[in-house]
């Protein structure tokens, strides 16, 4: 409720930010994004949650979004993925947009302008998008294109505040600690402070096996 659900909160009385699920192999990161989009995109799924507690704290959020899953599988730059990914949705959704490659304004200022497409056609809609490890990409970067990858993630968590727009992705341990991205520690500051982090330790998983 504090880190998922106050950040997706469709009339936030904070400012909100991106979402980080961290937790090692297995402990249901995927699980619990799949759960949390699926709440968000259809109200129906509330009563399949078991907790009355719960399911009012989902009330806020339940079938106000429309969600855009999916996991990267490449070694493209991270903002031709996303953008391609958001491209296509769009397209399905019948609405007109598409990110200019030439474009001398900031990745933030084409987001916000997505957003404004989005808006158009859904006005009681917010957008999720849900991604699915991480990590495993980013650390197959080199440290130019990383740069430019953890760039497009402070501007992503930065649209988060104040906007219909929400990102939630998973990872198998915190990013900002990682030895393999300390050479790129300054940009990793900036990219924490833009994401609120939920984190499944082994102790969950264990009282959830009890």
């Amino acid at each position: 409720q504090e880190v998922i659900l106050n950040n997706l909160d469709i009339d936030p009385k904070r400012e909100t930010k991106g979402i980080q699920v961290v937790g090692s192999y297995g402990t249901g990161k995927s699980h619990l994004m799949a759960l949390v989009a699926a709440i968000a995109e259809n109200a129906e799924l509330l009563s399949s949650l078991a907790d009355t507690g719960m399911r009012k704290a989902f009330e806020r959020i339940a079938g106000k979004y429309k969600v855009l899953r999916f996991e990267i599988g490449t070694d493209k730059p991270l903002k031709d993925i996303l953008f391609a990914q958001l491209e296509r949705f769009l397209k399905r959704e019948k609405i007109a947009f598409t990110f200019d490659e030439a474009s001398k304004f900031s990745w933030k200022e084409q987001l916000q302008n997505m957003m404004a497409a989005f808006e158009a056609v859904n006005p009681e809609k917010h957008l999720l998008v849900v991604i699915d490890e991480m990590l495993e990409y980013l650390k197959g970067r080199n440290p130019t294109t990383l740069n430019n990858d953890l760039m497009l993630l402070r501007q992503v968590g930065e649209v988060c505040d104040n906007s219909r727009f929400k990102i939630m992705f998973g990872v198998q341990e915190l990013l900002y600690r990682s030895p393999e991205f300390q050479f790129a520690a300054e940009m990793l500051n900036k990219v924490e402070d833009r994401f609120a982090d939920i984190i499944i330790t082994k102790d969950d998983v264990a009282y959830v096996v009890k």
